[in-house]
C-alpha cells in the first residue's frame, strides 16, 4: 500500500505539512531559534529517521512507520476502513490496522474518529442506543455500618492541642457521623481513628469510600491490616 500511496499522490503539489520541520532538522540540522522550541524539536526528532528522503517513525515493537501527509493519510484511512478488505471498523480498530500496515501521522486518532463520523454506511448500520440517558446514582449499601465514607477537612485555625484538621466518617446507610480533631493527618492517625471510633464500636467495615488521599492509601489500611474493601 505504500507504493500505491506514492503512485497516486505523487502528481499532486503537497503543501507544507508537519513532516517538514523534522526532515529539515534530521537532514540539515535546522532548528528554531527559540531554545524551548529547539529542545522540543530535538526531543521529538529522536523518535524519527529519514531514509531516502522519506520520514519514518521509530516504533517500540513494530518496524519503522512511514509518516504521511494529510492527503496520504486520508487515502490510506479510506482504503483501510472501506476499501476491498475494509470492514467499516471503529476508530480504535482502524488506527490499529493503520499502525500494523506501517503508517503514522500525529493526529491519526482524532482523524479516524472524524472520518468514521462522516462515513454514511457506518452511520446507517451502526448500533443505535435507544435507551435514554439517565443520571448516575450511587449503589445504596446493603446493611448498616458496612459502608463508610471518610474524608479530612482543614486546615482550620489552630485549636486546643495544636489541632487544625478534622477527620470525618459517615455511615452511608444510617448517616451516622463520627468525627475527631487532629493535629496531623498521617496514615497512622487515620488508622487509629478507624480502629477507635468505628471498628471497636460498630464492627469491621466492609467498604471504605475515600478520595484516595495518601493517608487512606497506606499499605496497612488496604486489605492487609483491617481486611476491608477500599474505593
Amino acid at each position: 500500500m505504500v507504493a500505491n500511496v506514492d503512485a497516486e499522490l505523487a502528481d499532486h503539489d503537497n503543501p507544507p505539512d508537519w513532516r517538514d520541520e523534522l526532515k529539515a532538522y534530521l537532514t540539515g540540522g535546522i532548528a528554531p531559534t527559540e531554545p524551548a522550541e529547539a529542545k522540543r524539536l530535538r526531543t521529538q526528532a529522536s523518535r524519527y529517521v529519514v531514509i531516502a528522503g522519506q520520514l519514518y517513525k521509530r516504533g517500540f515493537s513494530t518496524p519503522l512507520l512511514k509518516c504521511l501527509n494529510p492527503a496520504e493519510a486520508d487515502y490510506v484511512t479510506r482504503e483501510v476502513h472501506e476499501g476491498i478488505c475494509g470492514l467499516h471498523s471503529g476508530a480504535r480498530t482502524t488506527v490499529s490496522k493503520l499502525l500494523r500496515a506501517g503508517y503514522y501521522w500525529p493526529t491519526m486518532n482524532t482523524d479516524c474518529a472524524a472520518f468514521i463520523k462522516r462515513c454514511q454506511p457506518c452511520q446507517k448500520h451502526g448500533n443505535l442506543i435507544h435507551q435514554p440517558a439517565e443520571q448516575l446514582h450511587c449503589i445504596p449499601p446493603a446493611w448498616p455500618f458496612a459502608t463508610w465514607g471518610a474524608d479530612i477537612l482543614g486546615p482550620f485555625p489552630l485549636a486546643k492541642g495544636q489541632c487544625k484538621f478534622l477527620i470525618v466518617a459517615v455511615d452511608l446507610f444510617t448517616k451516622w457521623i463520627e468525627a475527631e480533631p487532629l493535629a496531623c493527618i498521617s496514615a497512622h492517625q487515620v488508622q487509629k481513628f478507624l480502629w477507635r471510633n468505628i471498628i471497636t464500636r460498630f464492627g469491621v467495615l466492609h467498604t471504605l469510600v475515600t478520595d484516595n488521599g495518601l493517608q487512606f492509601t497506606d499499605r496497612k489500611l488496604k486489605l492487609k491490616y483491617f481486611k476491608i474493601l477500599k474505593f
